[in-house]
């Protein structure tokens, strides 16, 4: 039996051990141990770039704001104890309040007034004195959108008086989880997974002369880094696919009158089809890397995209609008032998491929599919996890996200089309990002008008639905504006990508009523005219938000989306006018044309943008790829501006600026002018340059009929204080018939030049 003596001892000692880590260990005790047991079980963090913070001596580490938890992360993620700059009204709960003073956190009360943010500025300089770390949230608030808020200027004047280097910190793939505002609630929500993965990541220290524009875009550039990073752990989208039906096989998927007229084709059937399919096709495809496809967007071509994907083929969708030659050429470059297509489909749009392509038709390969092999693959859907399913069954576990998933042609506008290589982790990537934007849910119902061989409707429309388990409502025709809006207000469609030139079809042709269920209307391709977005505005309820992508981003890259007014803050998500902000994971760079030196916000320059989502490269032109893409980066051609809120502005192409006595026009502004003359949504106009013996080119005018005579036109143009280099001459105008446009909704702008040079020959 022990001693009484020696059991006193003992408890002392542990009582004085208790004490010695309470108050010399306590960030270990109190904060370090649970921290890294939570980012251990339902968390897992990731980070790197942690080198990139001194072991040693004072740095200001400046990170965005998504949730409640993030400064647990940071803390997670370093071994040096870390003074946070947080809001005052934490210190006051009496839960917190001994907890966070021992941490030695900053309290900032903005409602205290000035003196006393300017203490709690000098308090953060201070411990930055003392060598320690400091953190602060320059967003000041969560966002409430996923996307980056403005970043203050306070952390400015810490290191202004007392310097030290700025480490800019990024929290990515937050957005989502339980303390985060996705979802449009706080806390009360399950997390999109468990356990939920969290990135980290720490960058080069900064000057502390920095401004706060400088740090913001270095976050941004880190978000797209994370974005990269995580690429081989992004699940893709076909196995993702795969997951939701076996998870939800009764849910409806799609929506497509021409092929079920009553219903919607339920994911599991969606997922049976395609299995079928994949078999049938397996045994012809067994030595092609590349498969064709010649389809409308509808419930066959989405069946055939899913089992090219299944059999770990790369689909390339042709472009029916296209001109022989041009469908001719895609098929030589992708080295086609078999094109899947459908005999209704040829018989009103026949197709050419050239000698030695067979076209495999959909209906009589479904005709050979029994009916027991239907019900058993629907019973083997049903009784089969996903995973065991998409892993083993299918034998998916072996598709990489470095595998070419399609390769979808260029629209060709400015020049000869080619084949842009998209990867499964670039479709995967812009799929997450456009999640994060649109924030659908499997209620939404998607219209799915824009053709898959434009890059919109292959990423976007195809696969970014099947990822949370929405349906897609399909039409083949996004000209049939009457039909489509018909479409929508049946089955309540309540999420639509389109173009400005299909949306000048709807103002027209459709009922207000019919667009009554739309809750999030994105529009792209081309500059979106605020007079057309305010008609639509008032006709059908809705304001469209104009995005931007191309082909070569897989194609989204940055986006307007509704303003969200959340626990009294309201966060900007929309500025009329501008392309919006970069995507989350997407980083956006304005520089100049020549020297590629970043330029100041509001200086106008070309756009350059970086992620996960830019191109593998261009199909057969390594040439034309290194010159798209520099230390990887791709250069958009796009001259644009962007403010100090991350919104970016284009003003025009690169290639549709004319060199005029040596200076350069604009033909995107000459247009504007124009077109608020006319005062019209509708595309009537187009300039073009065409080139001058005595001043290297001239701008031409090609006009649809107007309501004004080009005499009296060409007058007002005159007095709207352009430059006289700018304003063509009178005889520069020509009307023709009609304007050329894309399949996808754009302008020709190739066939605008070359009809251009004819017209101005004589």
């Amino acid at each position: 039996m022990l001693d009484l003596s020696i059991v006193s001892l003992l408890i002392l000692g542990l009582v004085t051990a208790a004490a010695f880590y309470v108050i010399v260990m306590r960030p270990i005790l109190l904060v370090r141990v649970p921290l890294w047991l939570l980012c251990h079980s339902i968390y897992r963090l990731r980070s790197f770039g942690r080198d990139n913070v001194p072991a040693t001596g004072p740095a200001l580490l400046v990170c965005n704001h998504v949730s409640y938890f993030d400064w647990v992360f940071i803390l997670a993620g370093l071994k040096r104890h870390v003074h946070f700059v947080i809001f005052a009204g934490w210190t006051k709960m009496w839960v917190l309040r001994h907890l966070l003073r021992w941490a030695g956190v900053i309290p900032i009360d903005k409602s205290a007034g000035p003196r006393a943010i300017v203490k709690s500025l000098q308090s953060a300089g201070e411990a930055l004195k003392r060598g320690e770390l400091v953190c602060i949230f320059a967003e000041g608030r969560f966002t409430r959108t996923g996307f980056l808020l403005p970043f203050h200027r306070g952390f400015e004047q810490i290191v202004k008086h007392h310097p030290a280097p700025i480490v800019p910190v990024c929290l990515e793939h937050v957005w989502g989880s339980i303390f985060s505002y996705w979802g449009g609630s706080l806390i009360w929500k399950w997390p999109q997974e468990l356990p939920y993965p969290v990135t980290i990541a720490y960058g080069k220290p900064m000057p502390p002369t920095s401004k706060a524009v400088e740090v913001r875009l270095a976050v941004q550039k880190l978000s797209a880094d994370c974005a990269i990073e995580r690429k081989p752990r992004r699940p893709l989208v076909h196995r993702q696919f795969v997951r939701m039906a076996s998870r939800h096989p009764f849910r409806p998927c799609i929506i497509d009158p021409f092929v079920q007229k009553k219903g919607a084709i339920s994911y599991g059937k969606v997922l049976v089809g395609a299995i079928c399919l994949a078999r049938q096709l397996r045994p012809m495809l067994a030595n092609e890397a590349m498969v064709g496809v010649w389809l409308p967007p509808g419930a066959p071509a989405a069946l055939a995209n899913i089992a090219v994907a299944l059999l770990g083929k790369t689909s390339a969708n042709l472009n029916y609008t296209a001109s022989p030659e041009v469908v001719q050429s895609a098929v030589r470059q992708c080295k086609l032998t078999h094109i899947l297509t459908s005999e209704r489909f040829t018989g009103r749009v026949p197709i050419d491929p050239g000698s030695g392509v067979k076209l495999v038709h959909l209906e009589k390969l479904n005709d050979r599919i029994a009916t027991w092999d239907k019900v058993r693959t629907f019973l083997t859907v049903l009784v089969l996890p996903g995973i065991v399913l998409e892993r083993w069954l299918l034998g998916l576990r072996s598709h990489q996200w470095t595998d070419l998933a399609t390769v979808i042609f260029t629209s060709g506008s400015t020049g000869d089309p080619k084949g842009v290589m998209l990867t499964h982790g670039n479709i995967a990537a812009n799929a997450e990002s456009m999640v994060q934007a649109m924030e659908p849910r499997p209620s939404d119902r998607l219209i799915g008008i824009l053709p898959f061989f434009h890059s919109f409707g292959y990423a976007v429309t195809l696969w970014t639905p099947l990822q949370v388990g929405a349906s897609v409502i399909y039409h083949a025709d996004p000209r049939q504006s009457r039909e489509i809006g018909a479409l929508c207000r049946k089955h309540h469609g309540t999420i639509m990508l389109t173009t400005p030139t299909f949306m000048r079809l709807c103002l027209r042709r459709c009922e207000s009523r019919d667009f009554a269920s739309l809750r999030f209307l994105m529009c792209g391709a081309e500059k979106l005219p605020q007079i057309l977005a305010e008609e639509f505005k008032q006709k059908f309820g809705i304001l469209p938000l104009e995005g931007y992508g191309c082909t070569e981003l897989s194609p989204a890259a940055a986006a307007n989306v509704p303003d969200k007014d959340m626990d009294g803050f309201r966060q900007i998500g929309n500025k009329p006018g501008t392309i919006g902000q970069p995507l989350p994971g997407v980083a956006a760079r304005i520089v100049h044309p020549e020297t590629f030196a970043p330029l100041a916000p509001a200086e106008e320059g070309l756009l350059l943008i970086y992620g996960a989502n830019v191109m593998a490269g261009y199909l057969g032109r390594p040439d034309a790829t290194k010159d798209a893409i520099r230390d990887g980066w791709y250069v958009t051609g796009d001259i644009a501006r962007c403010d100090e809120d991350g919104f970016i502005t284009l003003t025009d192409r690169l290639s549709r600026f004319s060199k005029i006595g040596g200076e350069m026009v604009p033909h995107q502004k000459v247009e504007d002018e124009i077109m608020a003359i006319l005062n019209t949504t509708d595309r009537k106009v187009v300039v073009v340059g065409v080139p001058d013996p005595s001043k290297g080119e001239r701008l031409v005018v090609l006009h649809v009929p107007l309501s004004i005579n080009v005499k009296d036109l060409w007058s007002r143009l005159n007095g709207r204080s352009l430059p006289n280099l700018w304003v063509p001459k009178s005889s520069d105008f020509f009307e023709v018939p009609e304007l050329p446009i894309l399949g996808t909704g754009k302008l020709d702008l190739k066939k605008c030049k070359d009809l251009a040079k004819e017209l101005t020959k004589g």
